[in-house]
């Protein structure tokens, strides 16, 4: 990650973010994979698929900027892609399109995720 960066997300913290927004992307594409192969059910699918892929990509993409502006951009962009992601979960959870245990626990990581990039982005926008 370049200097301008290095204040917001450092060392393991870092580390964690990226690990969690690839596992939790993975976790999403299996819930996707579960899902019957309707129409409604595979357009619902995509949306979570999608929305958890581009948290881990802007991410991973933060971590090679140049600017603070620019890292604040991109986990701004990732905050508003998880944020995303946990309005899909809700719907395939509300709509019962899978058992509720299924989906509990990824809810609740989404749920963190969205918390750990919201204090990231806000210290990222303080400090420029």
């Amino acid at each position: 990650m370049g200097k301008a960066a290095d204040h917001a997300v450092t060392g393991s913290g870092r580390r964690d973010i990226l690990e969690r927004s690839a596992r939790f992307c993975d976790r999403c594409v299996q819930v996707a994979l579960a899902l019957t192969q309707n129409g409604v059910c595979w357009e619902i699918a995509r949306q979570p698929t999608r929305s958890s892929g581009s948290v881990g990509a802007n991410i991973e993409e933060a971590q090679a900027v140049t600017t603070k502006h620019d890292f604040a951009y991109r986990m701004s962009v990732a905050l508003r892609e998880a944020r995303e992601t946990r309005f899909w979960l809700r719907r395939i959870q509300n709509n019962r399109l899978l058992p509720p245990e299924r989906l509990i626990e990824l809810i609740q990581e989404s749920e963190e995720v969205v918390a750990i990039l919201t204090a990231i982005v806000r210290k990222a926008r303080e400090s420029k």
